[in-house]
């Protein structure tokens, strides 16, 4: 897995996100079935339930993006930070240090059928999601992402372009999770 570089522009944010859906597919791709539905330890989540995952935060982030600017200003106000890539990612890693975790509507539901269909619906679903977060960026022009606030459940109001950077961040934090070695008996 490739680590994402340190996006800023629109560009640089929507070949970033191109580049964390390829890795998802691809890792997707060469893992054999039943390591996809399995998770590395009891309390864990499977590569199943990581996608699974992205394709409801995914599908959030898109939604925020589609909201008319001026709505965005109205509801949230101006962003209250400027962080980089790195410091949102170093915010991020700070509030599951202390203990942060995925609201209720982000954790996904059990699956009972693992099979081939059930992982390429979640293959597809995560697409999809993946692909209207990037089909809604390109909508912006590069200096609104700096001028409008959206909201986060851990981070609290980030700037569109901060919540970019959480979006390729977490893709690649859960590709990690993802990969992770099950735990040998």
């Amino acid at each position: 897995m490739k680590a994402p570089l340190s996006p800023h522009t629109r560009d640089e944010l929507l070949a970033a996100l191109d580049g964390a859906q390829a890795a998802w597919v691809d890792t997707v791709a060469a893992l054999p079935l039943p390591d996809y539905f399995r998770a590395p330890a009891p309390g864990r989540w499977s590569p199943a339930e990581h996608l699974a995952h992205l394709a409801l935060t995914h599908g959030r982030v898109a939604q925020g993006l589609g909201v008319p600017r001026p709505a965005l200003r109205l509801l949230f106000g101006a962003p209250a930070t400027a962080r980089t890539y790195e410091g949102v990612r170093g915010a991020y890693q700070a509030r599951l240090a202390a203990g942060g975790r995925a609201p209720a509507r982000y954790v996904p539901r059990p699956v009972t059928a693992h099979d081939a269909a059930t992982r390429d619906a979640q293959v597809a679903a995560y697409v999809t999601a993946a692909t209207r977060v990037r089909s809604a960026l390109a909508g912006w022009p590069e200096a609104a992402l700096d001028r409008h606030a959206l909201p986060h459940d851990l981070l609290g109001r980030l700037s569109a372009r901060e919540l970019l950077f959480f979006t390729v961040y977490h893709d690649h934090h859960h590709l990690r999770g993802a990969l992770a070695a099950p735990e040998t008996p």
